[in-house]
């Protein structure tokens, strides 16, 4: 375990600053309970995954510098479980530590294989949480992505499959787009894997006004109409995606992606590639707004076209579906860290 944890003391995705610890439940005195869960505050998509599944949250930038304090405290409040989502630096720490004390420990993985293949930190990480799994300073392994758990139980490690909740969706301020609709969203971060320049690519043959938060560096969008609105908080963000007439999320590679449950729990429709599981098992739902192709923008713009149509029955639907989905993900969550 010495070994390890001298592998382990840094972690691939390395934050540029430490943050403070900060608590979702305000103080200490306050936590109630017996799940505590930890998450990097800068990782969005993974933070809100986190908040959706209710528990108690701790998150720093670094959670090795906060390992005594989190677990005495935790100790202290009588939780059993502690529950990592991602791999923050400082991980391998907090877990050796946890364990030493009595803890139950879990981690949650937010990643895909495609990731694994593709991205030497995601590989490095999911390296790091198999070698601590199988050296006893993680108890089980939840993977958000349907499929991906049952490869790592069959490589002798305890993973189980834990989909994402629905998240949760504040009250919302009033967004004005504007005219020159249609309003499309393309809120995909500039990487491979979110695929911004093809789905700007569909809004082009849609005619409509794109929204992205950071416009791609590439010279010839500049000739279709792209609204920048820049990083902004949550909510903020979800104010300008809830004023959209439809959001796109044709990626090419995802896990239990957020982005389209909360633009349908806003009640606008999204547009997904077929890189996940969600709607996969109401087949008219699935065929309405998913896309078979991620690298063709005109199939993109013709799924968008058909989605448009349909929207409020799209949404309706969709809403009705993660409903359910939700319950059983909660019920999956529960038997996770029990």
């Amino acid at each position: 375990m010495r070994d390890l944890l001298r592998r382990f003391r840094g972690s691939p995705r390395q934050p540029t600053t430490t943050q403070p610890l900060s608590l979702t439940f305000g103080e200490w005195e306050a936590l109630t309970g017996t799940v505590l869960a930890v998450c990097h505050p800068d990782w969005r998509g993974v933070r809100t995954a986190a908040h959706a599944f209710r528990d108690p949250l701790a998150m720093s930038s670094d959670v090795g510098l906060h390992t005594a304090e989190i677990v005495e405290q935790a100790t202290t409040a009588g939780v059993s479980t502690l529950v990592v989502h991602g791999f923050p630096p400082g991980t391998a720490i907090l877990l050796a530590a946890a364990r030493q004390a009595g803890l139950t420990t879990r981690v949650t993985v937010h990643s895909s294989m495609a990731q694994h293949g593709a991205e030497a930190g995601e590989a490095q990480y999911m390296d790091a949480i198999a070698e601590l799994a199988a050296h006893g300073a993680i108890a089980r392994i939840g993977f958000v992505k349907a499929g991906v758990a049952e490869v790592f139980a069959a490589l002798g490690l305890p993973a189980v499959h834990t989909p994402n909740r629905s998240p949760m969706i504040p009250d919302l301020a009033t967004f004005e787009t504007g005219p020159h609709g249609p309003h499309i969203g393309v809120f995909g971060a500039n990487y491979w894997r979110k695929n911004v320049v093809t789905q700007l690519g569909a809004v082009a043959l849609i005619a409509g006004t794109a929204h992205v938060m950071v416009a791609p560096p590439v010279a010839y969008l500049r000739r279709m109409a792209i609204h920048q609105h820049g990083e902004l908080e949550r909510d903020a963000f979800l104010a300008v995606q809830a004023a959209m007439d439809l959001n796109l999320y044709v990626s090419l590679s995802e896990c239990h992606p957020m982005g389209p449950m909360e633009s349908f729990l806003t009640g606008v429709p999204a547009l997904m590639s077929r890189t996940s599981d969600l709607f996969a098992d109401d087949p008219d739902l699935w065929d309405l707004v998913t896309v078979d192709t991620a690298d063709n923008p005109a199939r993109i713009a013709a799924a968008a076209h058909r989605l448009l149509e349909h929207g409020p029955d799209a949404v309706a639907r969709a809403r009705t579906w993660l409903d359910a989905a939700d319950r059983a993900a909660a019920r999956r969550w529960a038997d996770f860290v029990s």
